[in-house]
C-alpha cells in the first residue's frame, strides 16, 4: 500500500504504508443530539457513509462510538444513555462495531482500545460530529496509547466552526504531535494509487 503524501503536517502514516488489515475508521458522535447541534452534520455523515462503504471491502474495520452519560452533569450537550438523542443516526453494517463511551473521549469508560488491539488495528482514521469535542479528545488519547492517527477533516462537523479549526490546528503542532490531517479525497487518491500498484503485473 502507499501513503497520503500531502497529509498535514507529514506523509501519513509515518511508518510508510496504509495497510487495511491494520487500519480502523473510528466515527465519533454520529448521534441524534449531536447531529442537531453540529452545522454541516449532513455533509459529514454523507462523507462518512461513503468512506465506510469504500473501506469495508478493503478490510478496514469500521467502529461507531456512542458517547453518553447515565446521570445529570454540567455537560448538558452529552447525550443521556438510553434516551432518543443518544441513538446513532446511522444503521451500522453487520460487520461494524458499536462501542459505548462514558464521556466525550471515546476511550473513556469504553472497550475501544481493547477492541482495536484485539483486531490488530494500529492505525486509526477518525471522523465524526461535534468534532472539536469528540474527535479531538479521542484522537489525543489514541495517540497516547500508541495508535497512528489521521483525522479526516471533511468527515467532521464541529459545533463551532472556529473551535473546530483550532482543534484541527492543535493536532499538527510540533510536527504532528497528536497525528495528521487529510481529506477523504486525499485518502481516496492514496487508495486508488495503491490498488493500481497491486493490479500492475
Amino acid at each position: 500500500m502507499t501513503t497520503i503524501p500531502d497529509a498535514n503536517p507529514y506523509p501519513w502514516p509515518y511508518d510508510g504504508a496504509i495497510v487495511p488489515a491494520t487500519t480502523a475508521l473510528v466515527v465519533c458522535g454520529a448521534q441524534q443530539d449531536l447531529c442537531a447541534v453540529a452545522p454541516g452534520a449532513d455533509d459529514a455523515l454523507a462523507t462518512i457513509d461513503r468512506l465506510a462503504a469504500r473501506l469495508r471491502p478493503l478490510g478496514v474495520a469500521v467502529v461507531w462510538l456512542r458517547h453518553g452519560r447515565r446521570h445529570a452533569s454540567r455537560s448538558s450537550l452529552l447525550p443521556i444513555v438510553g434516551e432518543p438523542g443518544w441513538a446513532l443516526v446511522v444503521a451500522p453494517a453487520a460487520s461494524d462495531l458499536v462501542v459505548d463511551a462514558a464521556g466525550w473521549d471515546g476511550c473513556f469508560g469504553s472497550v475501544l482500545d481493547h477492541e482495536l488491539r484485539g483486531r490488530g488495528r494500529t492505525h486509526v482514521l477518525l471522523a465524526g460530529l461535534a468534532s472539536e469535542i469528540t474527535v479531538d479528545s479521542t484522537v489525543r488519547t489514541l495517540n497516547d496509547q500508541g495508535y497512528e492517527c489521521l483525522v479526516l477533516t471533511d468527515a467532521c462537523a464541529p459545533v463551532d466552526a472556529d473551535l473546530g479549526a483550532h482543534a484541527f490546528a492543535s493536532l499538527t503542532m510540533s510536527g504532528g504531535i497528536f497525528g495528521a490531517l487529510a481529506t477523504s479525497a486525499q485518502l481516496d487518491t492514496a487508495l486508488a494509487a495503491s490498488l493500481t500498484i497491486q493490479e500492475t503485473p
